[in-house]
């Protein structure tokens, strides 16, 4: 039996803190196979679009985004887990590179401000898959932000129209909603694909591109997967305003 910790949109140095530290805990203690980080890792604030022209674009700029990054998450996980750690490119991820081709193309530099450059992944023996990732039997991981999937309004929906387009059981993020979705599509319900949206870790209240009421149909979440076999269950881990979740019957606060 196989347990898979499935996180998403942290979007760094936005993420709701306790979450974060409190989800770290949690693969200290419970040493999963492996953790699959679906995107958006880092939120990129200054490259962003929204931020042209604005104080945000002369915050804090992506090198140190990355290093904040590799303090507060990847390097606290190292401290306790070596085992498979493995992002997934994701359009908060692709910010550094659109904001250099887009306004400063003679700067492009395709593999320095790649993420998982930025992130130095090799150095804690980290993975980098740029689309899609098979973690499974029949599952396929993404971020969600790749063209052809239609953006569903309720948790769940987004998921499971990617199954249509990869024919495949989808885990993604991107979305910032928390829901599992299934269909069956042969005779006699013989073939069912599932789609799973993992929510987010982020603070919302740093969200600032919300307006003042931070109003937004999230769900703060991450996804634990048992797999034996060819038999793959997901579940949903809600996480609390305050960054606390019970998960396995245990609380983490």
């Amino acid at each position: 039996m196989k347990r898979i910790v499935l996180i998403s949109d942290l979007q760094m140095p936005l993420e709701n803190k306790r979450a974060n530290r409190n989800l770290i805990a949690f693969i200290h203690d419970s040493q999963p196979d492996e953790v699959i980080n679906i995107g958006d890792i880092n939120d990129y604030t200054a490259p962003a679009h929204w931020s042209a022209g604005k104080r945000a674009e002369y915050g804090m700029n992506v090198r140190q985004e990355a290093a904040y990054t590799r303090r507060h998450h990847l390097d606290p996980i190292r401290a306790g887990y070596d085992g498979p750690y493995t992002l997934l490119g994701s359009n908060h991820g692709e910010r550094p590179l659109r904001y250099l081709a887009d306004r400063a193309p003679a700067l492009y530099d395709e593999v320095a401000f790649r993420e998982d450059k930025l992130l130095l992944l090799d150095d804690y023996g980290m993975r980098f898959e740029p689309t899609r990732y098979d973690f499974a039997p029949g599952w396929s991981a993404i971020h969600g932000h790749a063209r052809g999937i239609n953006l569903a309004r309720y948790a769940g929906g987004t998921a499971i129209n990617a199954t249509r387009v990869y024919d495949r059981n989808i885990a993604m993020g991107h979305t910032h909603r928390a829901g599992i979705i299934s269909r069956s599509i042969a005779p006699g319900a013989t073939r069912t694909l599932t789609g799973v949206e993992l929510g987010h870790l982020m603070d919302i209240n740093k969200a600032a591109y919300l307006g003042s009421e931070r109003i937004a149909n999230w769900q703060s979440a991450f996804g634990l997967f048992h797999i034996d076999g060819t038999t793959v269950t997901p579940h949903i881990i809600p996480v609390s305003r305050t960054g606390s979740f019970l998960v396995e019957g245990e609380r983490y606060k």
